[in-house]
């Protein structure tokens, strides 16, 4: 039966650039995740402020034997 894991990495406004999605993208493949997505959720800023963000969705298949 196949399992998955899914992991949200959010996406700073200024400091997301290319390089940096780059960067998560090969650290997390490595522990083999792929990129499935990127979607806004409903999150809160500094102040507690209700914004939407972007997110990175990436999902992990894990193989279980029954």
């Amino acid at each position: 039966m196949k399992t998955y894991e899914y992991e949200l990495v959010r996406m700073e406004p200024v400091s997301s650039d290319i390089d940096t999605v780059q960067t998560i993208l090969n650290e997390k493949g490595s522990e083999g995740y792929r990129f499935v997505t990127v979607q806004k959720f409903w999150t809160q800023d500094d102040y507690g402020q209700s914004i939407q963000r972007n997110f990175l969705v990436l999902e992990k298949a894990d193989e279980d034997d029954l």
